[in-house]
């Protein structure tokens, strides 16, 4: 009897790895057919701004400028009681980090709330507790579908974009380019908090449930409060993101430190712009060492055995870890986006002859198809929408989909490489914590593979430090005009990302078979090769397919650089008051990313059944 039930598990375990293996396979071979197709669509040819124009020689005096930035004005003609190129660079900063703690204060808050209202599990607990009549299911099952259809759509427009839908709609304050940045960032909140929400593990609502709690009793003291050490991780790492969106603010317009670098660049003032490259980066890095030692600390379980205590409850208080410094960082990240609000130039600046309200009513009156005005007919707003496809929209939405394409891709490809060398399991002089050879250099060897690990990691936050859009826009100023400066730009930014992500996979994945292979003479690359990578692969794929949704905004609004892809075609007609054309290449690029992110949705439940 044992024997059978023996091999009907061999069975169904060979019949899991094959079919994991099948779709992983699959997967592969399709990337290798996309990288092959999208390098063939790419071609691979610049276009210089000039003819005679030396993009090599300009690129020389770029990157030397790295090693001298300057901490004085490189302007000569500027008059003496004029503002110091530090003081600017600093207000310019300082209004970066103002304007993203206003919108993250405005995103939270509303993605908190979309995301319990639209998580599985909250429907779940709710419609367990009571025997609901099927009129009440349909009416939640609708309201369900509404939520995340809704938090879907705001994420599904690039923040640049709302902002050029909110500047057009209610004026260029920097109120309405906070509000532009909060929206997609509510969104996507909203989805990551319900996900982390519904993962959590359901023993103790079951519990509570049984034992006659209300619904939410049971949602607020189980699923929340388990959720909440990564619900405030994320929300800290939006927190950087939402620093490098104020950021890109600067090329719209809004003084923030993206504006320092566009107007220091436009002047040839390369080491003016290293400066406030190099400062941008610190911000980021520090912020980034604040959100792993946050993570750090909400991990670590009490050290006491509390099982012998009597009074538990207090047991557990007097026994837990403390870190006063995580309270004084809540407290102050809530008043500083308190102070934000209040502290600084006039947020809600407006100049035009129109109010807000007529301004509204004109871009709402605006966005109706120049025929549907015309006859009242909608109807008639499809050879119109046709006329557009035609003519633009599909070319538009092909060279969207290459340049996200290529760009993760070529991101993907680079950190399978160097990934491993970032890991504090293998980039170290006890690899896998297994003994070192090396009884007489243990010393140099530690000093070494720390420096390698901290070196790689420190080009992955570098890399995903810069914003897509500051690293396209110098990158084709430097190169040339063409679509390969947007998908380096976009795969030096996802390089970055995707090393962080991969990089946590490995350190939390289980070393045993990595160090018996190592153990066994096998060489670092072997072992993670054969111990850690197929156990890893799985997640790895997930995040790259988490990660092709946003490159697909992301290189949307990459072409308000220049470059024909949707972005190109919604800063044109925004420009030209053309709002109706302006929505209609918006929304294309939001089907897409619907249809990409149910794609994406599928492949990940494949994967997930597959492993």
């Amino acid at each position: 009897m044992r024997s059978t039930i023996s091999i009907i598990q061999m069975n169904e375990q060979l019949h899991l790895e094959n079919s994991f293996w099948s779709w992983r396979k699959f997967v592969l071979l399709l990337f290798l057919f996309l990288f092959v197709f999208c390098f063939k669509e790419l071609g691979f040819q610049f276009t210089n701004h000039s003819p005679g124009s030396q993009p090599w020689k300009t690129a020389g005096k770029f990157f030397s400028a790295a090693l001298n930035p300057s901490f004085t004005d490189q302007n000569p003609s500027l008059p003496a009681d004029a503002t110091s190129f530090l003081n600017r660079l600093g207000t310019n900063l300082l209004n970066t980090l103002r304007y993203a703690f206003i919108a993250m204060s405005l995103a939270v808050p509303a993605g908190l709330l979309l995301g319990l209202i639209s998580s599985r599990s909250w429907w779940k607990d709710h419609s367990s507790r009571a025997n609901l009549s099927l009129p009440l299911k349909l009416t939640f099952g609708f309201f369900f579908t509404v939520i995340r259809f809704f938090t879907t759509f705001i994420r599904s427009i690039h923040e640049l974009i709302w902002v050029l839908l909110f500047f057009s709609m209610i004026g260029d304050s920097p109120l309405a380019a906070c509000i532009a940045i909060a929206l997609p960032f509510a969104g996507t909140l909203a989805k990551v908090f319900s996900e982390i929400i519904d993962e959590q593990d359901d023993t103790a609502s079951n519990h509570m449930l049984y034992s006659g709690a209300h619904s939410l009793q049971i949602f607020l003291s189980t699923r929340f409060t388990q959720a909440l050490p990564d619900l405030i991780t994320y929300s800290f790492y939006r927190l950087e993101c939402a620093v490098r969106a104020s950021a890109v603010l600067g090329f719209v317009g809004i003084e923030t430190i993206g504006l320092s670098i566009k107007q220091s660049f436009q002047n040839l003032y390369y080491g003016e712009v290293w400066t406030a490259l190099y400062l941008l980066i610190i911000t980021i890095v520090i912020f980034d060492i604040i959100g792993r030692a946050i993570r750090k600390r909400l991990n670590i379980a009490p050290t006491s055995d509390l099982a012998s205590e009597v009074d538990s409850v207090r047991a557990l208080e007097r026994n837990a870890p403390s870190w006063p410094l995580l309270k004084w960082i809540a407290i102050s990240l809530g008043f500083t986006s308190i102070l934000a609000w209040f502290v600084g130039p006039e947020l809600n600046t407006y100049h035009s002859h129109l109010t807000r309200w007529e301004r509204t009513q004109q871009f709402f009156k605006d966005i109706i198809p120049e025929p549907v005005k015309d006859s009242g007919n909608f109807v008639d707003a499809i050879p119109w929408a046709s006329d557009l496809w035609t003519a633009y929209g599909a070319e538009a939405l092909f060279s969207t989909l290459i340049i996200a394409t290529m760009a993760l891709l070529l991101a993907a490809l680079f950190s399978y490489m160097i990934v491993p060398w970032a890991s504090r399991t293998i980039a170290n002089h006890h690899p896998f914590r297994t003994p070192s050879p090396y009884n007489k250099m243990t010393k140099l060897h530690q000093f070494g593979w720390s420096l390698v690990g901290h070196f790689t990691r420190f080009v992955f936050i570098v890399s995903r430090s810069i914003p897509e859009y500051i690293l396209a826009y110098l990158l084709l100023s430097i190169l040339g005009v063409g679509v390969w400066p947007l998908v380096l730009a976009l795969a030096l930014h996802n390089f970055g990302i995707l090393g962080r992500l991969w990089g946590e996979i490995i350190e939390n994945n289980n070393q045993v078979t990595a160090k018996h292979i190592h153990l066994n003479s096998g060489s670092r690359l072997q072992a993670y090769g054969f111990g850690i990578l197929p156990a890893s692969s799985n997640r790895q794929l997930l995040y790259i397919f988490y990660r092709w949704e946003t490159c697909i905004r992301e290189s949307t609004v990459l072409g308000m650089l220049g470059i024909s892809s949707l972005g190109y075609y919604i800063h044109i007609e925004s420009a030209n008051f053309r709002y109706d054309a302006m929505v209609f290449y918006i929304l294309l690029g939001t089907i897409v990313i619907f249809i990409s992110d149910l794609l994406s949705v599928f492949l990940r439940a494949k994967l997930k059944d597959a492993g």
